[in-house]
């Protein structure tokens, strides 16, 4: 059995990087493959118990933005003191290259750098050190994994992604999930207190600069003013939360849920999917969205490889309101079909396994 250490999971819950690792956690051959997770900021760790009860190991480490050089000798220390031949790092930008660095100088074979990202809104300074550092990845990894094309230009160079060391690994989903799932929708309506609309719109994502929730919620009020009978729902968290909650707060048909586990039930009784972001690598949530048969809405700054369903269009973030509007009311309620299984995390987890073998076939002895 390999033992991969992953790095880049966070404390809280439903951040893309967080839900790609344990979707493809939870559906690899763990008497092939076992995970084992670095803990970056060296705070609570969402999903401790359930990786413990899956046979996973976590690091407890010191800030990596805090205390960065002991961050890296006692991550070299781990990977060494326990024989970790793959370091698995997971990135939303090329600020902080810590745990590559960490990797390199220990005993592992292979360090590979993942790409989750297409952009940055970190302010100015961190998207200057994320253009230069984007360069040094090389020196730290010899392997290069990204979500999307679109996330792997921002991230490498024209020569890593021409090269037989760069590869797509999907945001894959669990489709049966998604897909056709069973259960009392009137009650469930009932429950969140929307049994009185007929048109659902939904979105779900971190309350964050990126997601774009403002200009969603423009485009709805202006929706809603046609139709008396649409609600919006909003589910997720984050730092803009009870700022964009308290300047929707006279607007009763907007609903905002929070964070939740049931977000397959909330999509099965939604009648549209709307994702205006200002920059995604490639959204999970909206693979969910398509699996769940919902039309859907993306800004065309998310990529083109999102697309595996009929029900489905993208829009300029320069288009107006009305363009929005107009388009939501032409989707809405039709039901959407998926064209390939290409996002299948049973069929993407064999993949990964079988990646991580061949590296290491590869490396040999090389370090």
């Amino acid at each position: 059995m390999i033992r991969i250490l992953q790095v880049g999971m966070v404390y809280n819950l439903g951040g893309g990087i967080q839900t790609f690792i344990m979707n493809y956690y939870k559906n690899i051959d763990r008497d092939k493959v076992q995970f084992d997770f670095i803990n970056i900021y060296g705070d609570k760790f969402y999903y401790k118990d359930e990786i413990e009860t899956l046979g996973g190991k976590i690091y407890n480490l010191p800030n990596y933005y805090k205390h960065p050089f002991k961050f890296i000798k006692e991550m070299k220390n781990i990977i060494n003191n326990n024989n970790y031949e793959i370091v698995h790092c997971n990135m939303n930008s090329a600020v902080m290259l810590h745990p590559l660095i960490a990797a390199k100088i220990s005993k592992a074979k292979v360090v590979i750098s993942h790409a989750h990202n297409s952009s940055s809104d970190k302010g100015v300074i961190k998207k200057i050190l994320h253009n230069i550092n984007r360069h040094l990845i090389p020196l730290f990894a010899n392997y290069y994994f990204s979500c999307s094309n679109v996330a792997g230009a921002w991230f490498y160079s024209k020569k890593i992604l021409k090269s037989n060391k760069y590869f797509i690994i999907k945001n894959a989903i669990n489709c049966d999930k998604f897909n056709n799932i069973e259960f009392d929708k009137k009650i469930y309506k009932k429950e969140l207190g929307i049994d009185n609309y007929k048109e659902i719109i939904l979105n779900v994502g971190r309350f964050a600069r990126q997601k774009n929730h403002k200009f969603l919620i423009e485009i709805f009020k202006k929706y809603h003013l046609k139709h008396k009978d649409s609600v919006l729902l909003l589910v997720g968290d984050g730092e803009l939360f009870d700022e964009i909650k308290t300047s929707s707060k006279d607007t009763d048909s907007i609903k905002f849920l929070g964070r939740r586990e049931d977000v397959n039930k909330i999509m099965s009784i939604s009648d549209i999917f709307v994702m205006p972001s200002l920059y995604e690598g490639l959204p999970l949530v909206g693979v969910e969205a398509q699996y769940c048969g919902l039309p859907c809405i993306f800004s065309n700054t998310i990529s083109k490889e999102i697309a595996i369903s009929k029900k489905l269009k993208f829009l300029s973030l320069n288009d107006s309101t009305n363009i929005w509007v107009e388009e939501i009311e032409k989707l809405i309620g039709k039901k959407n079909s998926i064209l390939d299984d290409s996002y299948n995390i049973k069929l993407e987890a064999i993949r990964l396994v079988k990646l991580y073998d061949d590296f290491l076939n590869k490396e040999g002895d090389v370090k």
